[in-house]
């Protein structure tokens, strides 16, 4: 037999137990040593050889006893195989893992437990109780499953976590009841999982297929038809569903460009769908997001600096939210999409894509919407102001000719006259004879004299017969300044401005002032022509305003009537 010392290197045989117990005379007790077989096997062995004395106390032969240990040893050995395959999983595993006294007291943590929990070392968690890591309501889920694991051996429950810096990850909580060798409870072995990125990708693909079948409805809508009115309040519905927001809002244009009305909306306190209006000043969100391209976020509308929070936002508790412009059927546009909710958030980029897509197919619906109003309207207008017309014609050709010196100069005055009602005409009629811009209007009638006339005004959309009737007056404002004003010169410049001024009862009123830098000595007093009578005719008589004239220090002719009352006519019908 050959043998070996523990750690493999070979003993000699006059180094073995047996020799030195036979030489020193002295026993030895429970010496291991490794045996090797003929056959080639080894075998750990606790020897014991002990001397026989004579008579007379010498050595004469020793007794030794062979304890096999083998056994022994292979399963201290694939136990620290096990330990040290153990220690790698817990300090390689993504999971966190805990073991518990049966109090909940945390023994151990793995690091990646440290690293997920945001804890410096195992000392910080290490002593404290598990279920201090808890929010009350997962604290008593916790509860319930170590009782479960009592019971059955093993409890799950699923709750969010709120680390040191305000981080909240949602984790998976797996308990298994550790036993000693008797079966009497010992401690908790918990296995943690991170499902906050599982979580948030299954959120995601919802949410997106939410998207895809509203958009799908609103387009279906489109197709049907819709009224235009029902068409925002069911489209508006689906997008506070699709976005999952308590909140959300069309505001179109009001006519007279001063502020934009709540149209259709979802989670508004009653009464304000309809009613409530919100300005369209850069203070506020809605405004802002009508001076600036592309969509505007609001993570945190407390801390936000680039606008105020309207008060129709703060009084519903508004926190983040983000807004898109709805384009109209010219350059100015229909209003603002927004939605809105009561906590912090933010919006990734499916969800701003999904809100500019929603935000075209209501403009792509109104502009349909608007065609096919006009072309009604057009109709209808065509039938109707043909007989009028004519003989708004005819008084007109009297009247010039009962103040013209001469037929030729009463000829020039007609055909004058007329193309200005051709021009207005045509401007109105190009888009079904309905509403039309002011600035449109003041650009087409004073065409001529552009690069000496300063104009400036609101965003104003006035019906179309009122479009109409102020060309009229603009051309005979016009006429008289190049016979006696500023545009009689050369170098001469006339400041138009348009407004809407508020009144202290009823409608407000539109605000059109004319001023002439200069007025030449030898012009008709005012009130005495056709160009006056006729203004005076329009605005006092046919639409109940007054015509205000100045002379000094400059000429300046204001007009003023009530606002018409077609504030929200477009999205109601």
């Amino acid at each position: 037999l050959r043998i070996f010392q523990t750690d493999g290197t070979p003993l000699a045989h006059e180094d073995c137990p047996m020799a030195i117990c036979l030489k020193s005379g002295q026993g030895v007790s429970n010496h291991e040593i490794i045996v090797e077989r003929p056959d080639g096997s080894r075998k750990n062995v606790l020897v014991s050889p002990q001397p026989l004395h004579d008579g007379h106390g010498h050595v004469i032969g020793a007794i030794n006893t062979l304890n096999d240990i083998t056994g022994l040893r292979e399963s201290e050995r694939a136990r620290d195989t096990n330990a040290q395959l153990t220690e790698s999983i817990l300090r390689h595993s993504k999971d966190c893992i805990k073991l518990l006294n049966l109090d909940g007291t945390l023994r151990s943590i793995n690091p990646c437990g440290c690293t997920s929990l945001e804890l410096a070392s195992e000392s910080e968690a290490v002593g404290k109780n598990y279920f201090d890591f808890w929010q009350p309501a997962d604290r008593d889920a916790a509860l319930a499953a170590v009782e479960t694991s009592r019971r059955t051996g093993s409890g799950r429950f699923r709750a969010d976590y709120t680390s040191s810096s305000g981080k909240v990850t949602t984790w998976d909580e797996m308990m298994s009841l550790i036993t000693d060798l008797d079966g009497t409870p010992t401690g908790y072995l918990v296995i943690s999982r991170d499902m906050t990125r599982e979580l948030q990708d299954a959120q995601a693909k919802n949410e997106q297929l939410a998207q895809e079948k509203a958009l799908a409805d609103i387009g279906a809508m489109a197709v049907q038809q819709v009224p235009f009115q029902e068409f925002m309040e069911r489209t508006i519905v689906k997008v506070a569903d699709a976005l999952q927001v308590p909140l959300a809002k069309i505001l179109p244009y009001a006519d007279q460009a001063d502020h934009l009305w709540l149209a259709a909306g979802v989670g508004w306190q009653e009464g304000l769908v309809g009613n409530a209006s919100v300005g369209t000043e850069k203070a506020s969100q809605a405004g802002y997001t009508l001076s600036v391209e592309g969509p505007v976020i609001v993570e945190d509308l407390i801390a936000e600096k680039r606008f105020d929070g309207p008060p129709l936002l703060v009084e519903h508790g508004v926190r983040s939210g983000m807004s898109v412009t709805i384009s109209g059927t010219g350059t100015r546009p229909f209003g603002v999409i927004g939605i809105h909710d009561t906590k912090v958030r933010q919006f990734d980029e499916s969800q701003i894509t999904f809100l500019e897509t929603v935000a075209n197919l209501i403009a792509s619906v109104h502009r349909q919407n608007e065609f096919s109003k006009r072309q009604t309207l057009l109709v209808r207008e065509i039938a109707h102001r043909s007989g009028n017309m004519l003989q708004f014609v005819n008084s007109i050709f009297n009247q010039t000719v009962r103040n013209s010196e001469n037929l030729a100069d009463a000829k020039v005055k007609f055909e004058e006259r007329l193309a200005q009602m051709s021009k207005s005409n045509l401007l109105i009629s190009s888009d079904g004879w309905t509403k039309s811009n002011v600035s449109d209007l003041v650009a087409q009638t004073l065409e001529p004299f552009q690069d000496r006339i300063d104009s400036s005004g609101r965003d104003v959309m006035l019906p179309a017969e009122l479009c109409f009737d102020l060309g009229m007056v603009l051309h005979e404002l016009a006429t008289n300044s190049t016979k006696y004003g500023a545009l009689s010169g050369a170098a001469g410049r006339v400041c138009l401005i348009w407004s809407i001024e508020p009144q202290k009862e009823g409608r407000p009123d539109f605000v059109l002032t004319w001023k002439d830098q200069k007025r030449q000595s030898n012009a008709a007093i005012p009130g005495t022509g056709f160009g006056t009578k006729l203004i005076k005719q329009l605005i006092e008589s046919k639409w109940s305003g007054r015509v205000t004239t100045e002379l000094e220090p400059e000429f300046c002719c204001r007009l003023s009537m009530p606002f018409p009352e077609t504030i929200h006519s477009d999205a109601s019908a």
